[in-house]
């Protein structure tokens, strides 16, 4: 049994020359229009996405991380044509008649959606810290003159102390460092969100960003990257990519 596979919604306005040949995607990929709206699909297998044994393969970052990036390169090949509305990986519709049933459900919202966002991009703003660098440069603040300390057991229990303060001290800097990244990001960004961490990261945003507004964001990114960098905080940027922090359920 086959599934219509759904990467995302555009304004029925996507030339007939929008090519995904080279997206890595294992599957034909066509544009439909359906219900006045352009919908990139794939024809799949059911059972490669839903299923006990789909499951699995779901789970196995091997099998799933070169599809997840396929779908996100098609999703971008088609933000070079038009604005897009993104869907998340294995979106699945039985047929057809349901997945138009859908689009027509949901088009006065995805209409909205097009003329708000049209010529926005989204950007990801992540911070890093080096722990150990961080306290270094905390101790180096508290106490300037930290090489002034006895020899022996006492100045090693000193040195921790000292340590065990460095650290305390670093979620109230960290918090007023992030302040003002925000500050320094929010002129250029039409909406600053803050996302959910992951991995190693202190601080995540997505940034909503007029495209004429992408050098400002690079130029304020830049800025404050050379102030992290001496304080033990990497920052790393990225995009543009799909709209999915801005585009809720229309």
């Amino acid at each position: 049994m086959d599934a219509f596979y759904c990467f995302c919604f555009a304004p029925a306005c996507l030339a007939s020359d929008l090519r995904f040949d080279d997206c890595g995607w294992e599957d034909p990929i066509e544009i439909r229009r359906l219900a006045g709206l352009d919908v990139i699909l794939s024809r799949v297998p059911l059972g490669r996405f839903a299923g006990a044994e789909a499951e699995q393969r779901l789970a196995d970052l091997e099998w799933l991380v070169p599809r997840a990036q396929a779908h996100d390169r098609v999703i971008t090949r088609t933000m070079e044509r038009s604005t897009v509305f993104p869907l998340t990986f294995a979106t699945l519709f039985s047929s057809l008649p349901a997945l138009a049933l859908e689009v027509a459900a949901r088009r006065r919202a995805l209409l909205d959606f097009f003329e708000r966002m049209a010529g926005r991009e989204e950007w990801a703003v992540k911070v890093s810290m080096d722990r150990e660098r961080v306290i270094a440069t905390r101790m180096q603040s508290l106490y300037p003159e930290g090489g002034d300390v006895p020899a022996g057991g006492r100045g090693y229990l000193l040195k921790q102390r000292r340590r065990g303060e460095a650290e305390q001290a670093i979620g109230p800097w960290l918090k007023g460092q992030i302040g003002c990244l925000d500050e320094a990001l929010r002129p250029s960004c039409e909406t600053l969100l803050i996302r959910p961490l992951r991995d190693e990261m202190v601080a995540s945003r997505a940034c909503l960003v007029a495209r004429d507004l992408g050098p400002s964001l690079s130029e304020a990114i830049e800025r404050s990257r050379e102030a992290f960098a001496d304080q033990g905080l990497d920052l790393h940027c990225s995009g543009p990519w799909p709209l999915y922090s801005f585009c809720g359920t229309p």
